[in-house]
């Protein structure tokens, strides 16, 4: 997340290029690859014997003093060692918990939000990673949405107006992303910059669609007063979401 790098207690481990898209594709991978079609997603412009000899190639020059394997390499298979850890496989486990947790505060709150806004890969072209990269970005929205909810209800407002902020701005025509920054005002008691901000969606989907939102402003603070005043319930009143994260 935010650029590539391998390291080991802190310290940097230069490799190749052609090492390097080696270890990123098992890392985005899920389990055991095989040989013959790793090669071939690497090396789509090669004949398969030479797509081949590239892939021994980046394995043989791949040198980490550290003692620990990078990747783990079988009769016709190869995947990601099992020391090596990933942030973004740690983000989307991170994500996946609160998402689940839901009003449970005691959830995640504490992660690295870091990785909650930062672009897989950024300037690699490869279709295997654009298209990695399109589910992920899909996927952080969802994250943030949960993160915040589980910060206003740990009462981190600041954080999680922070949060809800940098979700809207990431893409401001999601109701959830409005919905979420409303809550997190009317929380707060801005009433007056949670109306603000209605208004400007209003104007932006209108402008881009020809549409008003669904969003009530008159109901998400008669669900934050219900809630505020049982703490924390199982269920969410209505406008609330009943899992965090589950509004669209």
């Amino acid at each position: 997340m935010g650029g590539f790098s391998v390291s080991h207690d802190g310290i940097a481990i230069d490799l190749p290029d052609s090492t390097r898209r080696l270890i990123a594709y098992l890392a985005l991978s899920d389990g055991p690859q095989e040989r013959s079609l790793v090669a071939a997603i690497l090396w789509p412009e090669k004949s398969d014997e030479r797509a081949a000899a590239n892939l021994r190639s980046s394995i043989w020059r791949m040198d980490a003093p550290t003692g620990v394997d990078l990747v783990s390499v079988h009769r016709s298979c190869i995947e990601l060692g099992d020391d090596v850890s990933v942030d973004a496989r740690d983000l989307q486990q991170s994500g996946w918990d609160l998402v689940h947790r839901g009003l449970d505060v005691s959830a995640a709150v504490d992660v690295d939000r870091r990785a909650f806004v930062a672009e897989l890969l950024p300037g690699w072209y490869d279709d295997w990673v654009i298209a990695e990269r399109e589910r992920l970005t899909q996927l952080q929205l969802h994250f943030m949405e949960a993160l915040a909810y589980a910060l206003v209800r740990a009462g981190r407002i600041p954080e999680a107006l922070d949060v809800a902020i940098r979700l809207s701005a990431a893409d401001s025509l999601r109701e959830g992303s409005q919905r979420v920054l409303l809550w997190a005002y009317c929380w707060e008691g801005s009433l007056g910059q949670a109306r603000r901000q209605l208004e400007r969606y209003r104007d932006e989907l209108r402008e881009e669609f020809g549409v008003e939102p669904s969003l009530d402003l008159a109901s998400i603070m008669q669900a934050v007063a219900a809630e505020r005043g049982r703490g924390c319930p199982e269920h969410a009143a209505q406008g609330i979401p009943v899992a965090a994260g589950s509004s669209r």
